[in-house]
């Protein structure tokens, strides 16, 4: 691109100087000749073959001189391409540098050009480009900076601050050749510092107005050099710093003309640009400049003061201190230069000090009160903003940096939305003069410098407290969002966060090896000491004045944010003090903390408020939550509750609790959590805070449900600007009380007392209230926390507290178990926490919830002695103490001392909580535990009124006698649980002889209502007993007194441990009792449940039974469970009306089960069943039982039956055992239990039997392999019929139609019917007359357009029956019982019947379409069958029924109603089919209707049904044979002719077909008899066929005049006419005329007249003519005329 420009631009400069100026064109010619004949291969090969050619350039010299802006602009263009390829002669940069500075003064474009050279020429060339040359270089930027061009002017600026950023940008090269003086003497410097020094130097020369000593004669306004000064500082601050030459030119000049600028009243951007350069000073250069950086901020701290500057600088100071707070090491290394230092001035101390005066200055601008609140958000302001917005977009000047408009700005207190400018004062410079500046925009930012400096502390400090293991935690385990809301823990850079987020689910207590925070001061050999101590001291003497500026604005009007970040920062500082033990500061912030959290006035007014009202009690007993500990508050307090209609008022003692007392308090807790283990005695100001929060937001939730039962008149409780948030923030305040509870687990011991103690000092004695008569009388009636019962004259303030103090140790508790473990008890707490429960539990004024509490904290401890680390010597006493406790409890709950009503809420929920103990400590060690089990067992069962041990008798009419009792339904999971645990984990733990107590108990909870879920878990704890005993006991045997129908009283059964058989047994029979017990419980899940253990007990162990065990378990099990459920059944059935439908489906359920157990027993046990003795008499009442269901009539129930049936004759067949009378008695019940009939039940709407039927015939086909040695041919046609009667009733399918696929029961009726052995005599013609039965199904009832009823279609049945049919048809042909019996007649009948409804019937379902399958089959079948028959038809003369189907289906073959023929249908692909088909059934039937045995009558009808298919058009009636006439009179007759066009028929191909083989059955072959019978029988219709044709051409063509005969007419005539010609006849086919003597062209002669008459009609025609001519011919040839 370069080597195409400068040929380009040579060219011009040649071209254009060709006589105008010789020099530069022969300059040019001669460089333009250079550039020719350099070879290159790259754009940098180029550059470095010019840079050694400095004539070159010589015609761009020449033509820059010349000032002629044509020559100039193109030579300038190749200058600046050169300079930025580094392609320029070095030797010629001070020629070039003095063109450019010529040319500067040429047009815009050179102009542009000469910038865009500048900062090229210094980056390709700065070794070259010193001394004189770089001022040269900045002269022609100084001299285009002064141009009046705007675009020049600012591109000249910025070109500036390139030029001057990259010459104090350039590496140090060589060494020191230079001397510059400074105020400690002269510095030796290198070249390229001497240049940057001299460059400093006069831009701060010029910047104050004098001269410059370096650069030509130039000036720079002041602004601009403060901009070069930012550009300089910005960009290589590190590199002066560098240069103590450099240094001290910003010392001499920049420093004084800063505080000159600050001291003066110069104006808004002088003064704003002197102020961007201060942090970039201070930031960088403060060890340097430290005297001058004291004056300077000595300054800012001065003009802060209202009288010392106006507003507008004083923002600009604060914006200054804004940006040093951002960042913490400046401010530390502020103070160690001079507050830490003696002799200077205390900068950051006096401008904490002022930051307090400038918050307080104007407490009505920031809004301050009483305490915190929410600016006001008006409608005004959401305008004024929207104002705002409308103005910037367009464009409007002096918008830009107004926060708000002048309605918002004036609105009170510190917000973003008015407080906060949308562009600081210190970037805005565009701006001549100040924006508008809103008031409180000074105050948030001192607010922003406050938060600033207690952030930059805390990134420092708080990461050398953390002790080594947590910092590893720390970084393993990130923690939550770091927002106010989730705990102040934000996490930015080196900052710390201030809690560390724990999970319960992961608790390590600590208090063994105590990992208290480090106090960074004790670091005294860490690298950062000296600024760890520097810090130490900031805090030390900084919080004064800091916790001064934090009150005012603790008070002030802040939005959310500012607010938020207040909080935030205060804690920070409160941990920093806590974390270097400064207790005074520490104490002093949590003071003022919690003073903000729960104002004094508050605490006074909830305390004092008066509303008296009457009594309210509780029955339902039900706990309410304790303040905020709970979760009612924190979720019930949202602002649907604190609504205007639903809120009680303490607007009159000002008793609002706001958001931001709660957001406090949150931040006092995240100090507890964080400096837990060094508060000390300032655990008591965390926690008496947390107390008094919980009874405010307690009488709160108080009030708010006497508002909602009507006691009080509900007003509205406000809360700063909106009450929406106070539920959510009362919700957080719970989760971070919890929170500091969980963390004590982690305190050292010592600490932990110390909560301990804080504590039990916040517990208020309820015996000494004699001095209290006057406030508890002033005190409303309220709720008390426990939420039992409260007393008339008003709330308990005292029992709140002491409900709170209850309810925490409680939680320590459940954190601490551990450490109360430990073998010290005094130095871990344990003596402490057992004084505090029993001074609670001692006394009997407390409230029901109270001891509650305490009763959960002792079962806390009562669990912990399932601590493994407990002494084995000690443990299996210690475990047995704690049972036999617990079951006293439960005991003496509900002795008569204690049926008081309104304690009886109380003593449920004690026993549940002692239920919920006995679970736990279960879980702990009930493997290994050894000793008192049967406490275990007592306190399970003991939830059940007065347990009693049912009687069963299996033979009782009532089946159910009741549920258990239970005395209340919220025991009922707790006690499970353990009964669940034990059965599951601890069965090899418990001793023999309490097994029958354990199955007792199980058997209760299975007969109990009120949980569902427990009584159906309890069937499967059979098995696990079962399980259990199996394991321990090898053999299964069942007592011999099970036997006996009498009752058993399941708990006098008594076990003998003598014999381990016996009691095996025994137990045995127990666990079954009761599970046949629990099979007749009304609940069809819970039968279903005992049945399924039931069978899993029977099936798991049914190897290990004997026969006379199997004979028990029938009697007393098996049997009596089909009879009671079927009881169960009946008696739903009767009622099955509505909801107990749902009865009668669940005992049908049940009993199908059974039935399945039964089938699945039978299966697997069969042989040992069949061993027994009695098992005949067992089966034939199982027989009876099962006959019992059928007569029922219940599709679901034969379904059952049967198929367990079918599953047991399965076994039968498997062990041969084919007895006749066991096979005859399921014969019968088979043979009577037809379901087809059947229904689904009283209220059902639809009957689906095609399970039933499915069950049913495969029971026949087991059924059938038992019988088949015996079967008759009287039974086989019961079955024949059953399987008609069955198909003709079954239902359809759901979801799933037969048109294509065939159904399962339909393949079951084929393979029903293939089953059927055909040895027996007749059967054969049976099982071909069922199959054709199959066969006509579908078409029987119906026609085409009967397709819309309900059922199935049996088109695929129909299909696949007719392959069966031709294979037993094939099979059995040389049987003559199907011939006798007329079975193959009725087979060959069935195919017709399909092929006879071609187009009728529209269900043909996939291919072949049913006609098609017909065809083929039937032809296949006559394809064998013809031969057979006509073989056995010389023994029998009589064969007519079989010849009339036969022709019936050839007849059906040849036809087709085309009326219903669709327009889609394959015609033409369907008369070819039809036309092969009779093809080949022509070959079986020309020679077979000639016989002698045939009748006449047969061979005409034949000829009749060739004759009528092969009418192409249809002729006029009156040309067709009528009754009582000559056959062919009708050709005699006249009538008037048609002249339209008559379609010809769809099957016009079939049509010629048979056309053929008419003239073909009368053509003369053998002469045989059998051929002459069949031509004397077609030629009539031959004859009758050729004078249709030839009438209607006579008397319809002389009609149409001279239009032609339409084709198909026409195609038709000259087909018969010529097919006349040709044909030679049988002489004997027709019989001879009068006077005609012809061997075989008679035929001519019977239509002679009709075409002498043709052809006079033909005579337009010539083809017809001709035609007609040879017809004629050939009878004079014949007829030798």
């Amino acid at each position: 691109m370069t080597a195409q420009l400068l040929t380009s631009e040579l060219s011009g400069l040649i071209q254009e100087s060709k006589r105008k100026n010789a020099d530069l064109r022969s300059a040019s010619e001669k460089s333009l000749g250079e550039l020719r004949g350099l070879s290159y291969t790259s754009e940098s090969q180029l550059a470095a073959d010019l840079r050694r050619r400095p004539n070159f350039v010589r015609p761009f010299i020449i033509a820059c001189g010349s000032r002629n802006p044509k020559y100039a602009g193109s030579a300038i263009i190749c200058l600046q391409r050169l300079i930025a390829s580094n392609g320029l002669a070095p030797e010629t940069l001070r020629e070039v540098l003095d063109v450019l500075r010529e040319c500067s003064l040429l047009g815009l474009d050179v102009q542009l050009k000469i910038l865009q050279a500048l900062p090229s020429l210094l980056q390709n060339y700065s070794n070259r480009l010193t001394g004189e040359l770089l001022a040269s270089a900045f002269e022609v930027c100084f001299l285009l900076l002064g141009s009046k061009t705007t675009v020049v002017s600012s591109t000249a600026a910025a070109t500036l601050q390139q030029l001057v950023v990259s010459v104090l940008a350039r590496p140090p090269e060589g060494e020191p050749t230079r001397e510059v003086p400074t105020e400690d003497g002269t510095v030796p410097v290198r070249k390229a510092a001497f240049d940057g020094y001299h460059l400093l130097n006069d831009i701060s020369l010029m910047t104050e107005g004098q001269r410059p000593q370096f650069l030509r004669p130039a000036s720079i306004s002041t602004d601009f050099g403060l901009e070069l000064m930012e550009s300089i500082l910005s960009n290589h601050a590190d590199i002066i710093c560098s240069h103590l030459e450099e240094i001290s030119v910003l010392r001499a000049r920049l420093m004084p003309l800063i505080i000159r600028i600050l001291s003066e009243r110069v104006t808004f951007s002088t003064t704003l640009r002197a102020m961007r350069l201060l942090p970039m000073i201070f930031g960088n250069m403060l060890n340097l400049l430290t005297t001058e950086c004291e004056m300077v901020l000595s300054l800012l701290n001065h003009m802060l003061d209202p009288e010392a500057a106006i507003t507008w600088k004083r923002v600009l100071c604060m914006e200054v201190f804004r940006s040093i707070h951002s960042e913490p090491a400046l401010v530390r290394s502020m103070y160690f230069h001079f507050d830490e230092q003696e002799g200077k001035r205390n900068i950051i101390g006096d401008h904490l000090a002022i930051m307090v005066r400038l918050a307080a200055e104007k407490p009505s601008v920031i809004g301050l009160g009483q305490q915190s609140s929410m600016p006001s958000t008006s409608v005004e302001l959401t305008d004024a903003a929207d104002e705002q917005v409308a103005l910037q977009a367009e464009g409007v000047a002096g918008t830009i940096g107004a926060a708000m408009s002048l309605k918002a700005s004036n609105a009170p207190g510190i917000s973003t939305q008015w407080s906060a400018m949308k562009v600081a004062c210190i970037e805005q410079l565009d701006k001549a003069e100040p924006p508008n500046i809103p008031p409180t925009y000074i105050y948030s930012l001192v607010l922003t410098c406050i938060n600033g400096f207690s952030e930059g502390l805390t990134r420092f400090l708080l990461p050398f407290s953390l002790p080594a293991e947590n910092k590893s935690r720390r970084k393993q385990r990130p923690g939550k969002d770091g927002d106010l809301i989730n705990g102040f823990n934000e996490s930015k850079g080196d900052e710390t966060p201030v809690t560390d987020q724990k999970s319960k689910t992961s608790k390590t207590p600590s208090f063994s090896r105590p990992m208290l925070p480090i106090n960074p001061i004790s670091l005294e050999t860490h690298v950062l000491y000296s600024q760890i101590r520097t810090s130490a001291m900031m805090v030390d003497t900084c919080w004064p004045a800091l916790l001064a500026a934090y009150s005012t604005f603790l008070h002030a009007t802040l939005d959310s944010d500012y607010y938020h970040a207040l909080i935030r920062s205060f804690q920070k500082f409160t941990q920093v003090s806590g974390i270097l033990r400064l207790s005074t500061p520490r104490d002093a912030f949590l003071t003022t903390l919690g003073k903000n959290a729960v104002p004094p006035a508050v605490v006074a007014a909830h305390a004092l408020a008066t509303s008296p009202t009457p009594s309210l009690k509780r029955h339902n007993h039900d706990r309410r939550p304790s303040g905020i500990l709970e979760s009612e508050i924190g979720n019930n307090l949202s602002t649907s509750d604190l609504s205007d209609t639903s809120r009680h008022s303490l607007e009159s003692v000002n008793a609002n609790l706001h958001t931001r007392n709660l957001l406090c308090m949150r931040a006092l807790l995240n100090l507890g959590i964080a400096l837990g283990p060094i508060l000390g005695d300032a655990w008591s100001i965390v926690l008496e805070t947390l107390q008094q929060t919980d009874i405010v937001i307690t009488n709160l939730a108080s009030q708010r449900r006497q508002s909602r039962s009507g006691q009080t008149t509900p007003t509205s409780l406000t809360e700063s600007g909106s009450s929406g948030g106070l539920g959510n923030e009362i919700a957080a305040v719970k989760v971070a009380a919890a929170r500091l509870l969980e963390s004590c687990s982690e305190l050292p011991n010592e600490a932990f007392l110390d909560v301990l103690s804080s504590f039990r000092s916040l517990l208020r004695d309820l015996q000494h209230e004699t001095g209290r008569e006057d406030v508890q009388s002033a005190l409303g009636s309220l709720y008390s926390t426990s939420g039992v019962a409260v007393k008339e004259h008003g709330p308990d303030l005292n029992a709140r507290a002491n409900g709170f103090v209850v309810e925490n140790i409680n939680k320590l508790v459940e954190y601490n178990i551990p450490r109360l473990l430990d073998t010290e008890q005094g130095k871990t707490g344990w003596t402490l926490i057992h004084n505090i429960f029993i001074d609670v539990m001692s006394r009997q004024g407390f409230d029901p919830d109270l001891r509650l509490k305490a009763a959960e904290a002792m079962g806390n401890l009562i669990t912990a002695t399932a601590n493994p680390e407990i002494s084995l010597e000690d443990r299996d006493e210690i475990r047995e103490w704690g049972l036999i406790a617990l079951k006293r409890q439960v005991q003496s709950l509900y002795h008569a001392s204690a049926e008081d009503k309104s304690s009886r809420g109380c003593e449920v929920e004690i026993h549940r909580l002692s239920l919920e103990v006995l679970r736990a400590a279960l879980e702990k060690y009930g493997d290994s535990l050894s000793l008192g089990w049967q406490h275990v067992l007592t306190i399970i069962s003991s939830i059940f009124e007065k347990p009693r041990y049912r009687q069963r008798e299996m033979a009782q009419e009532d089946v159910f006698s009741g549920y258990a009792e239970i005395r209340s339904s919220k025991l009922i999971r707790s006690s499970f649980g353990s009964l669940e645990l034990i059965c599951s984990d601890f069965l090899g733990s418990i001793p023999q002889s309490c097994f029958q107590s354990l199955l007792d108990t199980i058997y209760l909870f299975c007969s109990q209502q009120q949980d569902f879920n427990i009584s159906l878990t309890s069937t499967t704890l059979f098995w696990n007993i079962s399980d259990h005993q199996e394991q321990n006991e090898p053999t299964f045997q069942l007592e011999q007194s099970m036997d006996d129908s009498v009752s058993t009283d399941l708990q006098t059964m008594e076990v003998d441990d003598g014999c381990s058989e016996v009691l095996a047994a025994r137990l045995r029979s127990h666990l079954l009792h009761c599970l046949v017990a629990t099979t007749t419980d009304p609940r069809l899940e819970i039968r279903q449940g005992a049945l399924h253990i039931i069978s899993r007990i029977l099936d798991t162990n049914g190897g290990k039974l004997r026969p006379v065990d199997w004979s028990i378990c029938q009697k007393t099990v098996i049997l009596p469970i089909l009879s009671n459920n079927l009881k169960l059944y009946q008696l739903a059935m009767a009622t099955a009306t509505g909801k107990s439908s749902t009865d009668y489906s669940g005992c049908k359920q049940t009993v199908k089960g059974i039935l399945d157990i039964i089938a699945g027993l039978f299966e697997n046990y069969y042989r040992a069943m069949a061993s027994d003795s009695d098992f005949d008499n067992t089966w034939h009442d199982m027989v009876e039982g099962l006959q019992g269901l059928l007569d029922l009539q219940s599709l679901d129930l034969s379904t059952a039956v049967f198929g367990a049936l079918s599953r047991i004759l399965s076994e039968f067949i498997k062990a041969k055992d084919r007895c006749n009378t066991s096979t005859e008695k399921v014969w019968n019940l088979w043979r009577k239990g037809n379901p087809a009939h059947h229904t689904d039940g009283p209220n059902s709407t639809g009957n689906d039997n095609q399970p039933a039927l499915l069950a049913y015939l495969q029971c026949l086909h087991d059924l059938y392999r038992l019988k088949v040695d015996t079967i008759d041919l009287d039974e086989i046609k019961i079955i024949f019929e059953v399987l008609r009667n069955c198909a003709i009733n079954s239902s359809p399918m759901s979801y799933c139609g037969d048109t294509d696929v065939l159904t399962p029961l339909q393949v079951k009726f084929l393979g029903s019917i293939e089953m059927i052995g055909t040895e027996i005599q007749g059967v054969p013609s049976e099982l071909i007359k069922c199959i054709s039965f199959f066969v006509t199904l579908a078409y029987n009832n119906q026609t085409a357009k009967d397709l819309s009823r309900k059922g199935p279609t049996y088109v695929a049945l129909s299909k696949s029956a007719m392959d069966l049919l031709k294979n037993c048809v094939t099979k059995h042909l040389p049987d003559e019982d199907i011939h006798q019996s007329s079975a193959l007649t009725t087979a060959i009948s069935a195919l017709t019947v399909p092929i006879q409804l071609k187009y009728k019937w529209q269900l043909q379902g996939k291919d072949p379409v049913t006609w098609h399958k017909a065809t083929t089959t039937a032809v296949s079948i006559l394809n064998d069958a013809i031969p057979v028959v006509l073989e056995m038809q010389m023994k029998d003369t009589d064969r007519s029924p079989f010849w009339r189907n036969v022709l019936d289906l050839c007849k059906a073959i040849m036809s087709a109603d085309a009326f219903f023929c669709d327009i889609d249908s394959p015609v033409d692909s369907d008369q070819d089919f039809d036309i092969m088909a009779f093809s080949e059934l022509r070959k079986l039937l020309t020679p077979a209707l000639g016989s002698s045995l045939v009748t006449d009558r047969l061979r005409r009808s034949y000829a009749d049904s060739l004759f009528q298919n092969s009418i192409i058009h249809q002729p006029h009636p009156d040309d067709l044979p009528q009754k009582d006439e000559d056959f062919f009179e009708c050709l005699q007759s006249v009538h008037i002719g048609r002249v339209q066009d008559l379609p010809p028929s769809p099957r016009s191909k079939v049509s010629y077909v048979l056309l053929d083989e008419l003239f073909n059955l009368v053509a003369v072959h053998d002469s045989s008899p059998e051929r002459i019978k069949l031509a004397q029988a077609a030629a009539p219709y031959l004859i009758l066929r050729a004078g249709i044709v030839l009438k209607a051409y006579i008397l319809d063509q002389p009609l149409r005049g001279r239009m032609p005969q339409p084709m198909s007419q026409r195609r038709e005539m000259l087909h018969v006419l010529h097919k006349l010609v040709e044909l030679d006849s049988e002489p004997r086919a027709i019989p001879d005329a009068p006077g005609v003597v012809s061997d075989h062209k008679k035929h001519l002669h019977r239509v002679f007249g009709l075409v002498t008459k043709a052809l006079g009609v033909a005579r337009q025609d010539e083809e017809m003519q001709r035609t007609l001519t040879e017809v004629i011919e050939a009878v004079g040839q014949d007829f030798r005329l």
